[in-house]
Parts: structure tokens; C-alpha cells; sequence
């Protein structure tokens, strides 16, 4: 039997569309047009089920691709699957331009297994189907540690530059080491802290938010005009939603600059303790990547490796912890 992606029997994830595959609705890119093509990369969508088939194949059919040319290109038209939550060395059948087919064997038992697939991080996917035995059983995956998504927005390195492979950007990472649903609003170059993405965000059924569009705001005014005003328009909508601020975690180049930047983004926070706020949390970016071996944590001194998006999701999921279960 041929599967849909959006079939009920799986568990899509991280997607808006109902029949398509985008981050955003259509009522947001026609107020935020630059955004239009960015948010139908598919950062951080995922299909999640159980099924108990020795084998199966993934189909999927790609839109139009544009390389960039310090970007892997495993991260455009590759899938990361999970069995178990192990990851699965599949190769492709067939590949061309447009598309992929993968066949997936898994052990040869009658016991449910658990599949996670992730969609690539800077691909736009056009159809992915599942083609599994009949008589297999397959039934979506609905447990999560939080049952609300956790929402970030941010620039590239949250839509998941320079990830060497899908399930390698930070809030995937995340996802899998909290064993929960994130939904990825990272767009690489165009996250301007709008004030028409704040009144969005604000509208999310979330467990927390967390924001870092730092790399985005095009120079310090921008961030110092933007920054606090988009908080509070979701602060005003949700009074009681865990929000996080976090500033850049790849400080070492124009230190005056990034630290001009810092401070702003710690303002924010400070004002918001100063009022009240007992739902605010700030991340610390320049502690992100630790004291040693920091220049091994970026491929061009901005954009995370597999390392420094460990450490990324390390720091987040401590925060996180504090935010929603009170863990220090």
C-alpha cells in the first residue's frame, strides 16, 4: 500500500500545510512576501509512526533546488530515518535531480518499531510517500515529553546552517534529547524580527518560545528598535508562556559589535524580571561554545558544525528544563 505523508496513520510534525509541505500559512507570507520561499524548506519537519514491517520504501519528490555553496548538500534533498531512534544508513535506490527512493529493512520481527524521518533542513519537498506491505501495521507516534510544540525563531543557524546532516541541526537535536515536538522558524537571512511574525507567533499553541534573530537584524539599531517590541507583542497575547532570549553564540569576530548586540538582548530580559515577568529566561550565546575549542564549532566562524550545535542543544536543553519542569 502506498502511504501519504499526510496520512493520519503517520504523525507529520513541524508542518502547517494541509496538503502541502510549508512552515508558514499563507496569510503570513502575503503580509511577509520575502518569506515566502524560505519557509517552504522544510527545517525541522518530521513524520513519526510505529509499524511493524520488515521493509519499506520512501519515495520523495523535490521542488526546485538553489545550493549554496558552504551548505552540505545532504541537508537539501537527503532524509535522516531513525529506527528506535537509532539512525538508519539508508541508501537511495534511485536518485535524480528531483528525486529519491530510499528502502528501509529493519529487523526481521513482529514487534512494533518506532520510525522517525527528517525532511531536509534547506530542500523544499514536493510528495513524500510510504509504500509498506498491506498487512503491516502502522499507527502514528503521538507521544511527546511536552503536548505543546516548542517554537523557535531565528536566522539560519536555527533553520539549521551548516548541519551536515538533517537531524543534526540544534533543534533537532533538541527534539530527540527531549524527546518532543519543535517547530523550526529559522530563515536563513531574512528573520528581521517583523512585528507581523511576532502577532503569528503569538497566536501558536506552545509549551515555550524561544528567540534569536540576532544575525538577522541587519546592524544594532535594528536590533535595539525590534527587539523588545517583538517580545512583548507575544508577552501581551500569552502572559504565562515560558519565552527565551537568547543572543549569538559565535562571538569572536567584531567583539564590540556582538557585544553591543548582547546587551540589548539582555535589556530586554532585565526590563521584563524588572516588571514581573517570572516566565522569562535568558541564553547566554557566548557561552555557548564553551572556552575550548571553540574554533572547532563553526564552518566559517558563524555558522555551527556538528559541534557547535551539540553544544548549542546542550545549553537550550538546560534552559528549557528550567523553563518547563523547574530542573536547574
Amino acid at each position: 500500500m502506498i502511504i501519504n505523508a499526510f496520512d493520519p496513520r503517520l504523525r507529520l510534525t513541524g508542518n502547517v500545510g494541509e496538503n502541502e509541505f510549508k512552515r508558514l500559512p499563507d496569510e503570513v507570507t502575503k503580509k511577509l512576501p520575502h518569506l515566502f520561499d524560505v519557509a517552504k524548506n522544510t527545517a525541522g519537519i518530521r513524520l513519526s509512526f510505529y509499524t511493524d514491517a520488515t521493509t519499506f520504501t520512501i519515495n520523495v519528490t523535490f521542488l526546485n533546488i538553489t545550493y549554496y555553496k558552504h551548505i552540505c548538500a545532504m541537508i537539501y534533498k537527503g532524509l535522516d530515518v531513525f529506527v528506535d531512534k537509532q539512525l538508519y544508513g539508508c541508501e537511495a535506490l534511485e536518485e535524480r535531480k528531483d528525486k529519491l527512493v530510499y528502502e528501509v529493512s529493519l529487523p526481521s520481527s513482529n514487534e512494533l518499531k518506532l520510525i522517525d524521518i527528517y525532511f531536509p533542513l534547506y530542500g523544499d519537498v514536493k510528495e513524500l510517500n510510504i509504500i509498506i506491505d498491506d498487512l503491516a501495521h502502522v499507527s502514528p507516534n503521538t507521544k511527546s515529553r511536552y503536548n505543546k510544540p516548542i517554537v523557535f525563531y531565528g536566522s539560519s543557524i536555527t533553520q539549521g546552517a551548516c548541519a551536515s546532516r538533517n537531524s543534526l541541526n540544534y533543534t533537532n537535536m533538541l527534539s530527540m534529547m527531549l524527546d518532543t515536538t519543535i517547530y523550526n522558524l529559522g530563515f536563513s537571512g531574512k528573520a528581521k524580527g517583523e512585528r507581523e511574525m511576532a502577532e503569528y507567533i503569538a497566536t501558536l499553541d506552545m509549551a515555550a518560545f524561544v528567540f534569536d534573530y540576532d544575525h538577522n537584524a541587519p546592524s544594532v539599531e535594528h536590533l535595539a528598535i525590534t527587539h523588545e517590541p517583538f517580545f512583548k507583542i507575544i508577552r501581551m497575547k500569552q502572559p504565562n508562556l515560558p519565552i527565551i532570549l537568547s543572543s549569538r553564540s559565535d562571538v569572536d569576530d567584531n567583539l564590540v559589535d556582538n557585544d553591543k548586540r548582547r546587551r540589548i538582548i539582555m535589556q530586554t530580559y532585565v526590563e521584563a524580571l524588572n516588571e514581573g515577568d517570572k516566565n522569562i529566561y535568558f541564553v547566554d550565546g557566548k557561552e555557548m561554545f564553551k572556552d575550548y575549542n571553540r574554533d572547532m564549532c563553526t564552518v566559517d566562524n558563524t555558522h555551527p558544525n556538528t559541534l557547535g550545535f551539540y553544544r548549542m542543544a546542550i545549553t537550550f536543553k538546560k534552559s528549557i528544563l528550567q523553563a518547563l519542569e523547574g530542573k536547574q
